[in-house]
């Protein structure tokens, strides 16, 4: 995923650049009007819907609302007209361009200029309408309790299943790396026992358990079958497992890569 270019001081709250998506809240609309969509929600309703979640915006975001809410629709061939006209009346009235004129006179021309083409694309003639599909969702196979061995560097790395995060991009484990030192499998009665490792953060000093959401992104990335993890035990789950946490997001590729240096 690309990273926005650090935020200027003088750039409005939660911009970091003139364009209509170069903002969060931008993107936050655009997101949750796509998400309806992916879900086969039609589009009038999908329209009703992002209204009503932003309806909280004061008068100082509102017209985000619109101006992106419109590009978005656009962009998608499913302008709606009563946003069209919303979109519309916030360019031509100037609305939120005080907060660009305060981020200095660049940036305000820019932004106008930015505005005055997505005026032209809302009232010249609109693409057909775009079918919008869910992405690929991963589903793992694992289960909580499940433990795993990849051949590391210096011993055997464990790691246990602590429960299944279910999220709308994707099923995926959170998993645990135990301490142990060996080349062998314990029993499944030790791997209980078995603590988590822990490491220090370089800058913070703050004390992190070594624990992981593990996802495929795509349909031909590896899994971990594939990688060299092997199943090798099933314990029962803790009750505070249904509570954990990652504190790293990665995907099977970049553990394993992990794993095999013996460090996270």
């Amino acid at each position: 995923a690309l990273v926005p270019a650090p935020l200027r001081d003088n750039l409005p709250m939660g911009a970091w650049g003139t364009a209509i998506f170069a903002d969060d809240l931008a993107c936050d609309i655009r997101d949750d009007y796509r998400e309806l969509l992916e879900d086969q929600v039609p589009d009038e309703e999908a329209t009703r819907r992002v209204i009503a979640e932003y309806d909280y915006l004061d008068d100082d975001e509102c017209h985000t609302l619109w101006l992106a809410l419109a590009a978005a629709q656009s962009q998608l061939g499913r302008l709606d007209e009563n946003v069209k006209a919303r979109a519309l009346q916030v360019i031509e009235s100037g609305d939120g361009l005080e907060l660009w004129a305060e981020a200095g006179p660049t940036d305000l021309a820019k932004r106008q200029a930015v505005l005055a083409k997505l005026r032209d694309k809302l009232v010249g003639p609109q693409p057909r309408p775009r079918a919008v599909r869910r992405p690929w969702r991963d589903v793992t196979d694992l289960e909580a309790g499940d433990v795993l061995a990849f051949p590391a560097s210096d011993s055997l790395a464990l790691l246990r299943v602590q429960r299944i995060d279910d999220q709308r991009v994707g099923v995926a484990p959170i998993i645990e790396w135990l301490e142990w030192k060996s080349h062998k499998v314990p029993s499944a009665r030790k791997i209980r026992r078995l603590k988590v490792r822990q490491r220090k953060q370089e800058f913070t000093g703050q004390v992190l358990t070594e624990t992981f959401r593990v996802v495929r992104h795509r349909k031909k990335d590896p899994n971990w079958a594939s990688l060299g993890f092997e199943l090798v035990a099933h314990v029962q789950p803790r009750p505070t497992d249904i509570n954990a946490s990652a504190s790293i997001y990665c995907a099977w590729t970049g553990l394993a890569k992990r794993l095999e240096r013996g460090r996270a």
